[in-house]
């Protein structure tokens, strides 16, 4: 999953058509606009050209924050065509929003979205094995779906893998995120459906389904009542790992479980993802475990918990408070929002009866 080097500040910021001092280029059906241009009145100019019914729409790469490179912003003059997809958490954005269309091929991770119902999905191109990444495709793969724009986790456009600069050379536009980001929350999730419905044309339905997500967790809150959130039950998720555990902390990850009335035992680490050691989770003996399922293996992930010498001993193992949740819509996806309300009926059943 995020074992992979996440690349912090990698962001795609969502801006209007003014005049900015980043390069600009502009993105539309022909292949010959994809050169970096300066040129305020030349990019406007060639906005317009594009689609008439396609409402030109601008982001900014935004690379200086991590040391990638100067930010760059995309103008978009007509939605994308093929695009690529690495795992369920990232295509599920655009099954949800009736993008299916547009998907020249995917992979499914290692995190397998196994709650979300999404028929589509077995009729898209599945460029690798389950449990693998884009990162396991090759340069030549890629290029073979003829893609014209490419999502994922920021370690996918590393040097490593498919370069922003590799990218940018074969007419991909990468996007990372908002809710890949360390500090990513629900907003995240939001401005991610908010700028795939503007570049694709979909903003009303993502407007939609932005919604629906706030309705239910706004009945979440409701249902837990404020008491709940001013002395939350402290979880340790457990993501993988048997020498030392891998773990959520803050991020999209950590929102998550605040909104469901919990706190990550390791809230405290500045970022989303972290390895802390056995002895740290016991030091802090949470009110509750939460596994996150990649493929139905919460199971042996559970008894892993329960003979494990550090773990076993807990007061969640002994009152038998262990949780699971969809690893994929724990990375902030279309499958969030229910994801929460699943995590709060787990931890306070009582609220829910």
């Amino acid at each position: 999953m995020k074992k992979l080097a996440i690349l912090a500040g990698l962001c795609i910021t969502a801006v209007s058509m003014s005049a900015c001092s980043s390069q600009k280029r502009v993105v539309g059906s022909k292949g010959d606009e994809y050169s970096v241009k300066k040129d305020v009145e030349k990019v406007s100019n060639e906005a317009q050209s594009g689609d008439k019914a396609y409402e030109p729409y601008t982001i900014t790469l935004n690379l200086e924050r991590s040391g990638a490179g100067q930010n760059m912003e995309e103008t978009f003059t007509s939605a994308p065509k093929r695009v690529v997809a690495d795992g369920d958490q990232m295509v599920d954005f655009f099954l949800d929003l009736g993008l299916e269309d547009h998907i020249a091929g995917y992979t499914r991770g290692a995190c397998l979205d196994t709650v979300n119902d999404f028929p589509a999905r077995d009729k898209l191109n599945k460029i690798l094995p389950d449990g693998q990444n884009l990162s396991k495709a090759s340069k030549e793969q890629i290029l073979a779906l003829k893609p014209d724009f490419m999502i994922g986790w920021d370690s996918l456009f590393s040097d490593s893998n498919f370069s922003v600069d590799w990218c940018l050379k074969n007419n991909i536009i990468p996007y990372f995120p908002y809710s890949c980001s360390d500090k990513a929350t629900m907003e995240d999730v939001y401005k991610d459906y908010d700028t795939l419905g503007h570049i694709f044309g979909v903003t009303d339905l993502a407007n939609k389904k932005v919604q629906a997500m706030k309705d239910t967790i706004e009945d979440v809150k409701k249902t837990l009542g404020d008491d709940v959130y001013k002395k939350p039950v402290s979880v340790f998720v457990y993501d993988s790992g048997e020498d030392a555990p891998f773990t959520a902390c803050q991020g999209i990850p950590g929102d998550m479980i605040k909104l469901a009335g919990g706190l990550s035992i390791f809230n405290d680490i500045d970022k989303g993802w972290a390895t802390p050691s056995w002895e740290e989770v016991v030091a802090r003996d949470p009110d509750v475990i939460l596994i996150l399922d990649y493929d139905h293996d919460t199971e042996a992930k559970k008894q892993f918990l329960e003979t494990n010498e550090f773990t076993k001993n807990l007061r969640a193992v002994k009152e038998g408070r262990i949780y699971s949740a969809c690893c994929s819509d724990m990375q902030g996806s279309a499958g969030s929002a229910n994801a929460i309300k699943l995590m709060a009926q787990q931890f306070y059943p009582d609220k829910f009866k």
